[in-house]
């Protein structure tokens, strides 16, 4: 097999991981406060990682800006966010407004970089950000749901924080290893959130988190969320473009559904599903082709 179609092959294990995050994350984020349990879920994968860095490539100076603004933004904004968000609003909502993130790149295309788009790529842009608005208003507009219009607005900050971020991420990609772009990015996330843990401690709050119910959640995230699903989705950057990674993003709704109804009784409303078809149909009409099965992938050449 080629290390482009184990490349696909890591980016789906990544989105499976990622995409059963969201609900187990908020059933964590009963019993710890969301940026603590970032705090944890970055850290600990730095200790873990502290034995085998003999693997550590020594970074050029030039890239140090790099590496921090990879640090904030794929990491401190986007999972900071992430779990904001999570402690307000639904979590299935997350994995289909984070799906919007190739309408949000095309539009911000032609807003800042003056992009000519043709009228399709715009029509399809106003049918996915319509479908976005409608999930991140239910809240207001629904009957049925219990999220909030505030842990929404969240999610969408999230995804476009992570969407740059993955822009960082290739530009370092081919210039580093997989454990260098994580050891360091890891590194600089823990550290941004370090004042929340000092904030903590003071309160006499930190330990008081760390119970039998947040424990599951910290190693999934730790562990799975963290060093396994980044370390497969740094080293797939190395096969394949950036452009390619938001497909696998198409993964994340199923597993979350999946997992939050039985976790967290959470199911799709009638708004959600309305939402969900016009992100989808606006992604089809904008690119011209849906990635609903990134398993193609496996039988193209690179």
């Amino acid at each position: 097999m080629s290390n482009y179609k184990k490349a696909v092959f890591a980016f789906i294990l990544a989105s499976i991981i990622w995409g059963a995050g969201p609900p187990i994350f908020k059933w964590t984020l009963t019993s710890i406060s969301p940026l603590t349990l970032a705090f944890l879920r970055f850290s600990l994968p730095v200790i873990l990682m502290l034995p085998f860095l003999r693997h550590l490539q020594r970074v050029r100076l030039r890239d140090a800006f790099y590496f921090s603004l990879l640090g904030l933004l794929d990491v401190t904004f986007n999972i900071g966010l992430y779990f904001l968000g999570l402690k307000y609003t639904l979590s299935i909502n997350q994995p289909i407004i984070a799906c919007a993130g190739p309408i949000f790149v095309l539009l911000g295309s032609a807003i800042f970089l003056r992009d000519k788009a043709k009228k399709k790529v715009l029509f399809g842009n106003l049918v996915g950000i319509t479908g976005v608005l409608f999930i991140v208003v239910e809240p207001v507009i629904g009957t049925h749901g219990t999220g909030s219009l505030a842990g929404n607005i969240l999610f969408i900050f999230s995804t476009l924080s992570s969407a740059v971020g993955t822009l960082v991420a290739k530009k370092l990609a081919n210039r580093y290893n997989a454990f260098t772009l994580l050891f360091w990015t890891f590194v600089i996330a823990s550290i941004s959130f370090l004042p929340i843990l000092f904030q903590d401690i003071s309160y006499g709050t930190f330990w008081q988190q760390i119970n039998m119910h947040s424990i599951p959640g910290i190693l999934f995230g730790g562990i799975f969320s963290s060093v396994v699903a980044y370390g497969l989705f740094y080293w797939g950057l190395h096969y394949i473009k950036a452009s390619e990674t938001t497909i696998f993003s198409y993964i994340d709704p199923v597993a979350a559904i999946l997992i939050a109804g039985p976790l967290l009784h959470e199911y799709p409303n009638p708004i959600f599903i309305f939402g969900s078809i016009l992100v989808f149909v606006g992604i089809y009409v904008a690119e011209g082709r849906l990635h609903w099965h990134p398993l193609h992938k496996l039988f193209s050449k690179a």
